[in-house]
């Protein structure tokens, strides 16, 4: 069995390029584990290292994204807008529509009206029928 083992090393040193005479089988395997180890670590690494540029490629394809559909809407609200000083009345239903029903004509709110402050209601008063914790009598 001894034997065997030292021939199949003998093989492995072959296979390896390595003098089996002059490493120990310890050293070999440990060598070996390690160079295992720092493979798996390196693996990782290099998969971690592709998510992260995965993430950040989609973060920038959303973000031309989103800046081009801001583009587009700011290009719609300035035709809405442009309708009439160019006197052209041609689909001017159909843009209204349309800004309607994209909610355009609503968009860009910038300044609320404040309420009245007369118009609020008057806080109701209540008549108390105790005063300093005595019962008035009427």
């Amino acid at each position: 069995m001894h034997s065997n083992m030292v021939k199949l090393y003998d093989t492995l040193g072959d296979y390896f390029i390595f003098d089996s005479k002059t490493v120990s089988i310890e050293e070999f395997f440990g060598d070996l584990n390690n160079f295992r180890t720092l493979f798996l670590e390196a693996v990782k690494e290099n998969n971690k290292r592709k998510e992260m540029e995965e993430k950040t490629r989609r973060a920038k394809l959303a973000k031309e994204k989103a800046e081009q559909e801001k583009l587009e809407r700011q290009k719609k609200k300035k035709q809405l807008i442009n309708i009439n000083r160019e006197g052209d009345e041609t689909g001017v239903m159909d843009n209204l529509l349309e800004a309607l029903q994209s909610g355009a004509a609503f968009r860009d709110r910038r300044k609320r009206i404040p309420r009245n402050p007369d118009n609020r209601r008057a806080p109701l008063e209540r008549s108390r029928s105790r005063h300093n914790g005595a019962v008035s009598s009427k």
